[in-house]
């Protein structure tokens, strides 16, 4: 008996379509996530170890041994760079060259008293330098053959032995 109503059974047949199309979609979003998922955490694991040994790997330095001369040259040059770019540039250097001391005592002592001639001097709060026939020279140094016992303003006071010399700035004239 095929009392039915022709039109209830297309739509009947139209819900199930729609119910198999909604299952299918949900189906198929259920599998993407799931495949997704699995590829993202595939790609969070590290790759498997290697299977050479270290034994059995080529030693690169003896591959390219320029290189690695060129490497340690450029590694030694970089260490020279730090160390000169380490220096205070506001700081004053090491140390000026001393002045070499007379080998003869008396007579070409006092010509070279009259051949030093102080040419400037700089007076700062600890340290003071004296311009002596352009070199110069600070408290406790020598040149030819004095020690330099103290710098003023305008004059410098040497030593040698038990003589002591005072060396006055030339004027302007």
């Amino acid at each position: 008996m095929d009392g039915g109503d022709p039109r209830q059974s297309k739509s009947t047949g139209r819900i199930k379509m729609y119910l198999i199309v909604g299952l299918a979609l949900v189906l198929a979003a259920l599998v993407y996530r799931y495949l997704h998922a699995r590829a993202a955490r595939n790609r969070s694991i590290s790759p498997p170890p290697a299977t050479a040994t270290v034994s059995e790997m080529p030693e690169l330095t003896d591959l390219y041994p320029e290189r690695q001369q060129k490497t340690q040259i450029e590694r030694s040059n970089i260490r020279e760079l730090r160390r000169l770019s380490l220096r205070d540039i506001f700081a004053p250097g090491k140390s000026l060259p001393k002045a070499k001391r007379p080998t003869k005592r008396g007579q070409p002592a006092q010509r070279e008293v009259k051949s030093l001639k102080l040419k400037g001097v700089i007076v700062g709060d600890k340290h003071s330098i004296a311009i002596i026939n352009d070199k110069f020279v600070r408290t406790g140094e020598r040149i030819n053959g004095y020690r330099v016992v103290r710098i003023g303003e305008k004059e410098v006071l040497l030593r040698s032995g038990n003589k002591t010399v005072k060396l006055r700035l030339a004027s302007n004239d």
